[in-house]
């Protein structure tokens, strides 16, 4: 029985070319990149090379900051938790209280984070989202006051593929306040979909390698220049000093490796999977009664397709997927082996059933028209077996 892998927004198989660099670097790049014999100058010209070309990548300015981290998660936390930091260390008023605005339906990379800041004595405010998933502009706006110091908002939806207009959202809130701080995640969004700094004005994104075919357990952080954070792991002064400890060389190189194909290859891949993710949802509405797209039915990344279907729970129907070879997700998140709500979901107001059905696939670089066929079919048998049961 084959195994399609149809889960491509929670990690993504390591590019065979990129394994080769990495390969190359492990065998032969042995040195500490912050040593000055030869070694280390060869590792050092490694991870410079490779952040200049990520700053190529993302139409970053020269003089702004790339950050490597060990993840999307850690990068955002840099950058939020970094910030903060920075400016309640130099705020001569220490009356004066900060506000930090996100979305209800952010990671819990974000979530959390701001939840801890929430324990720091930070005034947080949550915006929500419509039936389809659009964030409450207006709210977000009116939410703006004169302590407000950062907005954190994400640039695709991780569950349901929503894109937020990040352009339009940053030059809204600039208008009311220029000094304010914007972050994105934007971990869904590299690799994935059309992305520039220039386009999208950020002053600090994060995300994550192994989302687009790079090595896991490497993140990136870009900072936009005049934009101070202060580090949250501490040790010595790599990463310009605002990240302690020795940087992953292999990983760093397989970031942009990735993203060099990502770049080479972008127009056919948003080609084939624009194709495919219509595909799917075609034949599945086709094949199977009382489907409901869950998110944006036309602002969203086309590779992600979160569907719940009417008396169907999502354990149980992943079970039965993954009999058939079939890998994907539910709508929420996995605690501990226990399906739990999704945040996201019930930010939509959809009712409990409809959150509790929710699944989600994901397609990528390998998923073929037959991957596609198959899949629809093992849902389709499924779901005639499970409600023959009811």
């Amino acid at each position: 029985m084959p195994r399609i892998y149809l889960d491509y927004n929670a990690t993504t198989p390591l590019d065979p070319d990129v394994l080769e660099d990495v390969c190359n670097v492990l065998k032969n790049i042995s040195g500490n990149p912050s040593s000055l014999y030869e070694e280390g100058r060869a590792a050092r010209i490694l991870i410079e090379d490779s952040r200049q070309f990520i700053k190529l990548f993302l139409d970053a300015n020269f003089e702004d900051e790339l950050i490597f981290t060990s993840s999307g998660t850690e990068s955002i936390n840099l950058a939020i938790v970094g910030y903060i930091n920075r400016l309640m260390s130099v705020n001569k008023d220490k009356d004066r209280k900060l506000h930090i605005i996100t979305t209800a339906v952010e990671h819990h990379a974000v979530l959390n984070t701001f939840q801890f800041l929430e324990t720091q004595g930070i005034e947080t405010t949550y915006i929500g989202i419509n039936n389809f998933g659009e964030l409450l502009i207006d709210d977000l706006l009116s939410s703006i006051k004169e302590n407000t110091v950062l907005i954190s908002i994400m640039g695709a939806n991780n569950e349901t593929g929503t894109i937020f207009p990040l352009k339009n959202i940053i030059n809204e809130i600039k208008k009311i306040n220029e000094n304010i701080v914007i972050h994105s995640d934007v971990v869904q969004v590299i690799g994935k979909h059309y992305f520039s700094l220039k386009d999208t004005p950020l002053d600090m994104c994060s995300f994550s390698g192994h989302k687009f075919y790079a090595m896991k357990g490497n993140g990136v952080l870009y900072i936009k220049k005049g934009i101070k954070i202060d580090p949250i792991i501490h040790g010595g002064h790599q990463e310009r000093g605002y990240r302690g400890g020795t940087e992953n060389t292999a990983g760093i190189v397989s970031i942009a490796k990735a993203l060099e194909i990502v770049k080479n290859n972008a127009e056919e891949n948003l080609k084939k999977i624009n194709f495919l993710g219509s595909m799917f949802l075609d034949k599945l509405f086709s094949a199977v009664d009382n489907v409901r797209l869950n998110g944006h039915p036309v602002n969203r990344l086309k590779n992600t397709i979160n569907i719940s279907i009417d008396g169907i729970k999502a354990e149980t129907l992943l079970f039965n997927l993954d009999l058939y070879g079939i890998s994907a997700s539910a709508g929420s998140a996995c605690n501990a082996g226990a399906l739990v709500k999704s945040h996201v979901l019930e930010a939509h107001g959809y009712d409990g059933a409809r959150v509790q059905s929710a699944i989600r696939f994901s397609i990528g670089r390998w998923t073929t028209e037959d991957d596609i066929e198959y899949a629809v079919n093992a849902v389709k048998k499924s779901v005639l077996k499970l409600r023959s049961l009811q």
